[in-house]
């Protein structure tokens, strides 16, 4: 398996910081050059033009002599891998499987950038020098890169620059080969989760045990990125400016940062549960589109809309991987209206042939779930252990009510 490690590139001269953003538009102009090629053989033969077609018709462009042959092959490849998306997805349109429209792969902007992948690097006193071809090093200079110290340069597999906000910031990727560490669990054992706002991660085990992730923290991380914004859209506004600012990128940059901190704190203490007590395997709430046309109130749309789930999602998934558990995705309709105390059946939500159905409890209120017999627990934690029942896995059923009603909510610092 491959891990990743993110790190804003930092103490560039000013040199080193224009060399590399026309190595980022260089490598643009290649990426647009190949996706030319390709999209041209598309439209005459009908046909996907292969890699190492494209790369001969390719190699000869001067963005190509520019750049490192390495970085140059490595844009190619992505075009390629571009274009085969763009077939799978025509492949999954016919299946059924996928319902929205499919587009040819676009150019990119002529002002833009493109992300710099580097297969190959050498560390030497802490740091490693951006390829580049002899005739660009001449004009430009070298570019130098502090590496990480908790990282072996052995086992670095790619590094990949990744120009931000018009190049204003560059973020390196280093991308190394790891091992999975398989550890020890409980046979038929396992965690349900169910996402939320200001209980950002509801989950419930086989166990018995019960405890919700404080999602309040990142809604003020989002509510202050809307107010701060939009008092630097009225003040551009004022002044004319078309352009995303200086000052607003360094806002996304900064919110973004916080917001990929608290998603990786959160996916660590779900996974490091599932270790501690052997979890086996990882159930997580899901519905397709869960985001699109959602009509929950103007101020709760547009903190949902702003939570990455689908980022925590694979965080989640990278981790089960990483420590040999299994992760699981479930389809979640009517499980925050079904009673899990008196086992309802939840049937499959179907927007064509939409029906009411009758179950045991209700929501009496905020977060307040009443079941058939009377008993109050939280509605988090029933919709949660009914992601569990709907999964068909065993140890759902019958759960106590005190694990439903008292769970512990856990402060992501």
């Amino acid at each position: 398996m491959y891990l990743t490690q993110k790190n804003q590139i930092r103490d560039l001269s000013k040199t080193e910081f224009l060399a590399l953003r026309e190595l980022c538009r260089l490598s643009k102009n290649l990426y647009n050059v190949g996706l030319y090629t390709v999209r041209q053989y598309y439209f005459q033969e009908h046909k996907h033009l292969r890699y190492e077609s494209a790369y001969h018709l390719c190699k000869d462009n001067e963005n190509y002599q520019i750049l490192n042959t390495d970085i140059a092959q490595q844009t190619l490849k992505v075009v390629d891998r571009t274009f085969r998306s763009f077939y799978g997805l025509i492949k999954a349109v016919r299946s059924g499987t996928f319902q929205q429209k499919v587009r040819l792969p676009h150019y990119l902007p002529k002002e833009g950038y493109f992300v710099l992948i580097i297969p190959r690097i050498k560390v030497k006193n802490g740091s490693f020098k951006v390829p580049m071809s002899p005739a660009f090093k001449k004009e430009f200079g070298e570019i130098v890169i502090n590496f990480p110290e908790r990282l072996d340069p052995a086992k670095i597999k790619e590094v990949r620059i990744h120009p931000k906000y018009d190049a204003r910031f560059f973020e390196v990727e280093y991308i190394s080969e790891g091992k999975v560490e398989a550890v020890e669990t409980v046979k038929d054992s396992a965690l349900a989760i169910d996402f939320g706002l200001s209980n950002l991660a509801t989950c419930v085990d086989t166990n018995g045990a019960s405890f919700i992730v404080d999602g309040r923290k990142l809604k003020s991380i989002n509510q202050w990125f809307n107010k701060e914004n939009a008092r630097l859209q009225s003040i551009k506004d004022l002044q004319k400016i078309k352009r995303l600012t200086e000052r607003q990128s360094r806002l996304y940059i900064n919110r973004t940062n916080l917001v990929r901190d608290y998603l990786n704190k959160t996916a660590r203490l779900i996974v490091d549960h599932c270790i501690n007590t052997k979890i086996e395997r990882l159930i997580v709430g899901f519905n397709i589109g869960m985001k699109d046309g959602i009509n929950i109130g103007s101020r709760n749309n547009q903190n949902f809309v702003q939570i990455p789930f689908y980022s925590l999602r694979n965080k989640l998934k990278s981790l089960c991987e990483r420590y040999g558990l299994i992760y699981q995705e479930q389809e979640e309709s009517y499980t925050s209206k079904a009673s899990a105390l008196d086992g309802d059946d939840m049937p499959i939500y179907n927007a064509d042939k939409p029906a009411t159905y009758q179950f045991s409890g209700k929501r009496v209120k905020r977060g307040l779930y009443r079941s058939k017999e009377g008993h109050l627990i939280n509605s988090d934690t029933n919709g949660a252990a009914n992601i569990g029942r709907k999964s068909k896995q065993n140890g759902f059923t019958g759960l106590c009510r005190g694990c439903l009603a008292q769970p512990l909510r856990i402060k992501v610092y």
